[in-house]
């Protein structure tokens, strides 16, 4: 059994992985950070029950999750056009524009990084799949919990979890290849190296795009597999790019998924 004073050292070691992972699936700062007390309260009451059958990461994502799917923002699943309306908001608005300047202009390096705006928008297109879709790719795929592991925190068997993934998976590929011009040249987002010519005010998005090893030649599973690499290197919460993403997240969101 744990003592009191060991939870909260155990919490703290896996908190900023926790705090990406909900980040991901809330979308908002402070519903994230609500998020985290609410579960270090929970693991706190619970620790009792906690019998080592899983490791302690495991049953800490499980009590999580399970708070994060009764959030009303974590159930909501977005429209697959949502960055479509936020690009249109930014074009209609000084004052939006005016809010993404700021925050590029908050970056430590001043520099836009493609890497992290992919990590945006996979979580924007991930959040266009269904709940248990979208839990179990992003513990797959970002954070590289086993298949036991995730059916445990899912609470289904492994045979329902290996056909969500396949399903969340296949889904996810196809919405990235339809929409993304990076890999499709008719796709219908360019917004990462649009944004990146407009914050930078120089033309640098097609050195930055030719460096990312994404082509129309390779596989789709090639492609993506590149795309999660890239993913799985960001801090959501702390990288260099989140403050903008953040912003980026919010101006969607009021035009979007709050009307």
């Amino acid at each position: 059994m744990k003592e009191v004073r060991d939870i909260a050292t155990d919490f703290l070691e896996i908190r900023p992985k926790l705090a990406g992972y909900l980040y991901r699936l809330t979308t908002n700062k402070q519903d994230m950070e609500d998020l985290l007390q609410e579960t270090f309260l929970r693991v706190s009451e619970k620790i009792n029950s906690f019998r080592g059958e899983s490791s302690f990461l495991t049953w800490v994502f499980s009590i999580a999750t399970n708070l994060a799917k009764d959030h009303q923002r974590v159930r909501n699943r977005w429209s697959l056009d949502a960055q479509d309306k936020c690009k249109e908001a930014a074009i209609a608005s000084e004052d939006v524009r005016s809010r993404m300047k700021q925050s590029f202009a908050s970056l430590p390096e001043k520099k836009f990084e493609l890497a992290e705006h992919m990590n945006y928008c996979f979580t924007c297109i991930a959040k266009n799949l269904n709940l248990e879709q979208q839990i179990a790719i992003v513990l797959k795929e970002v954070y590289d919990f086993d298949r036991k592991e995730i059916a445990a925190i899912l609470n289904v068997s492994e045979g329902s979890l290996k056909h969500i993934l396949h399903n969340g998976r296949k889904e996810l590929q196809t919405k990235f290849e339809n929409r993304c011009a990076l890999i499709n040249k008719t796709g219908a987002c360019y917004q990462c190296a649009q944004l990146n010519d407009y914050f930078e005010e120089s033309k640098t998005a097609e050195a930055k795009i030719a460096g990312l090893r994404l082509h129309p030649e390779n596989t789709r599973d090639e492609n993506f597999q590149i795309r999660l690499n890239l993913i799985k290197q960001i801090d959501p919460v702390n990288g260099n790019g989140a403050p903008l993403h953040e912003t980026l997240l919010q101006i969607l969101q009021e035009n979007t998924v709050n009307q």
